[in-house]
């Protein structure tokens, strides 16, 4: 196992038990099988560039964050952490819906509009919708 595998395979064993996860856990939400991911902490494969922003943003970290290899994982105490961020799990998830290549003409506030509307249920985004529909026949008067 080379030194980087090593330190990414150190680092995910880590962030996995301060959350309490399992592999199977974080497998299924970052969309591999679970073998992959326990290569991935034996350090026997590198995750591929989508994996590792799939864990970046499954544990609310930048991929910077990730790999740097020492992130922050509790207010008060830091494994050899850089300054703490305040980055929210919220504000990462934002950052990476702005990322996304179906969305490069969109101004920041549509963005933010579609982020939010896409994390409501059908009933909120009905009420949604006829709310912007008689906003905008109050404009038309």
């Amino acid at each position: 196992m080379d030194n980087d595998n090593e330190k990414i395979a150190n680092k995910l064993r880590e962030l996995r038990s301060i959350h309490g996860y399992t592999q199977s856990y974080i497998a299924a939400n970052i969309d591999v099988k679970q073998p992959t991911y326990q290569q991935y902490e034996a350090g026997k494969r590198t995750p591929s560039i989508i994996s590792l922003y799939k864990l970046a943003n499954f544990y609310g970290l930048t991929t910077d964050e990730l790999l740097k290899l020492c992130v922050p994982l509790d207010n008060e105490i830091y494994f050899d952490a850089p300054d703490y961020t305040s980055r929210t799990l919220e504000e990462a998830e934002l950052s990476s819906f702005k990322s996304d290549s179906r969305h490069s003409g969109l101004n920041n506030l549509e963005l933010q509009l579609l982020y939010y509307f896409s994390k409501l249920d059908k009933e909120s985004k009905n009420e949604l919708i006829e709310f912007a529909q008689y906003k905008v026949s109050k404009l038309k008067h």
